[in-house]
């Protein structure tokens, strides 16, 4: 992994192989399409973690937050990923139950958190299963 800025660089492993969670499929009857969920998790993690990489935590307090948030939306590689994730929001949207962008809005989404983390794929789908859990939890 080779790094860029202060951001690791990302390679996909394989562009052509279809990824394990391509075959998951939504359980719960009235659940969005796959592209929408695959979405909406992938913006909710890439704000996750561009937030702690800047040190904002529960714990920041009001005069370091100013600066920190400052700094975040200054970056122009993070308002990239903020721009990336609403755009695969958008495109989710459109596209319905079409696995095959479902896969494109998937990899995008891996790819940005490899950006930003050294995740390796079992890792960021391991963190993308949790945020599924706990949005299906609290809805």
């Amino acid at each position: 992994m080779s790094t860029c800025g202060r951001w690791p660089r990302w390679r996909p492993s394989s562009a052509t192989t279809t990824p394990a969670w391509l075959s998951w499929r939504p359980a719960a009857r009235g659940e969005k399409p796959l592209p929408e969920l695959l979405a909406a998790y992938g913006k909710h993690t890439l704000e996750r973690i561009l937030v702690a990489a800047f040190g904002i935590i529960s714990e920041t307090g009001h005069g370091e937050m100013g600066p920190r948030l400052a700094e975040l939306n200054a970056d122009p590689q993070a308002r990239l990923a903020f721009l990336l994730a609403e755009a695969l929001r958008q495109q989710a949207v459109l596209a319905g139950d079409d696995l095959a962008t479902a896969k494109h809005i998937g990899m995008s989404i891996l790819g940005a958190v490899h950006a930003f983390t050294d995740a390796d794929d079992s890792d960021a789908l391991t963190l993308l299963r949790a945020l599924r859990n706990e949005v299906l939890q609290s809805g």
